[in-house]
């Protein structure tokens, strides 16, 4: 069965160790290229909207030779019913909604097989990214959501996949124990977190942070306005998956002289995500990766080799030339259960291994992106173009 291939091809970059999970575009891309074009002729037959979309655009798998040329879906179709995950136990998948609002929201259903193929997915790819020199168990603190204060959050998925499997585990309660301060209402327990931070300060065994960029820009004004400058034990690292949840938030140069000023962790050990609940595979900084192998240069998101991704136009949605800037597309095999070309609004620029993602592309730049739901508008009862409330 080709579900059956694809979980292969991943489980082989999987085992071939952090070094290949890191490295999108190394070796086999005949194989992937092959996946790629049979996971599109599959899903352009078994996901009536994205069949919808690619007829309407005159492309059907038969005239497709690269998976570069593969029609992306816009993110906003996942706001729509894609009638996938429809199996015992699926989970539903749902994003913030924080930018057109709760009522339009992604919605990604995902099979018990696929969601355990997501827990692969991620902790490889967490662990090529963000823990290459093995550490070993660390302690942890966890500044953002989990399954069991949001168990629709992916993100808060992801999380605990990387506390179950890398966290030091100690008795609920222990100074050492992975730590929550994270609420239900999305209310952040900043005492506790400084408490905690100030506990792991005076001991011995590294610190993992996981935070959203508004919980750690919180913590850091908390310290600052306590006058506090710890430093954590060497090896500590902070992992930033973005998001606001309301909150004043640092930049990306602001939060890594925050990291080395108030818990001394250098910038290199500061390694931000970048991850979308309509995808099931994850983006990072490289910069801790590439020291480790011995390379230096600029910060670039890296997915891992199962993954590809583009910069395109925003009007025309085709590929621009080397360094220029546009809006990410990503194909990711981890999708096979849903649509594995996702063009987002994103705005972003190819740099070294992978990209840099430079903001979200303002409403005169997504043209193209919003005559694509409005060209399958009509297939959508009840639907209403892209960038419209419901």
């Amino acid at each position: 069965m080709l579900r059956d291939q694809v979980e292969r091809c991943i489980d082989d970059c999987i085992a071939r160790g952090p070094g290949a999970a890191a490295a999108p575009d190394a070796g086999q891309d005949g194989e992937f290229d092959a996946l790629a074009l049979a996971v599109f002729a599959e899903q352009f037959e078994r996901v009536p909207l994205y069949r919808r979309l690619c007829e309407l655009r005159g492309a059907l798998p038969a005239g497709i030779e690269h998976w570069s040329q593969i029609p992306a879906a816009p993110a906003d179709l996942f706001k729509e019913d894609l009638q996938t995950g429809t199996e015992p136990g699926a989970r539903t998948f749902l994003s913030s909604g924080t930018t057109q609002g709760p009522a339009r929201r992604s919605l990604h259903r995902v099979s018990p097989r696929s969601y355990e193929l997501y827990r692969r997915c991620s902790l490889a790819q967490f662990r090529a990214m963000v823990l290459p020199d093995s550490p070993g168990p660390m302690s942890t603190l966890l500044l953002g959501p989990s399954p069991a204060t949001h168990e629709s959050s992916s993100l808060g998925h992801m999380y605990q996949f990387v506390i179950d499997a890398f966290a030091h585990q100690e008795p609920q309660g222990s100074p050492a124990s992975p730590a929550s301060c994270f609420g239900a209402g999305g209310d952040l327990d900043i005492d506790g977190a400084v408490e905690w931070l100030r506990a792991s300060s005076a001991a011995s065994r590294p610190v993992l942070i996981l935070a959203l960029t508004s919980t750690i820009t919180a913590v850091f004004a908390a310290l600052r306005k306590r006058g506090l400058e710890l430093r954590l034990p060497a090896d500590s690292r902070l992992v930033d998956t973005g998001g606001s949840k309301g909150g004043r938030t640092l930049s990306r140069n602001g939060i890594l002289k925050a990291a080395w000023r108030f818990l001394h962790i250098p910038a290199y050990l500061c390694v931000a995500e970048y991850g979308m609940t309509e995808l099931l595979s994850q983006f990072y900084d490289d910069a801790l990766a590439s020291r480790w192998s011995g390379g230096l240069g600029k910060r670039a998101k890296v997915g891992p080799r199962w993954s590809r991704s583009l910069v395109v136009d925003p009007a025309t949605l085709t590929p621009v030339a080397a360094g220029q800037r546009g809006i990410l597309r990503h194909f990711d095999l981890a999708n096979f259960e849903s649509i594995a070309a996702v063009q987002t609004l994103d705005l972003g620029v190819a740099a070294g291994r992978g990209f840099e993602v430079l903001g979200r592309a303002a409403g005169a730049d997504t043209r193209g992106c919003s005559e694509l739901m409005s060209s399958i508008a009509g297939a959508i009862p009840g639907s209403k173009p892209a960038g419209e409330q419901s």
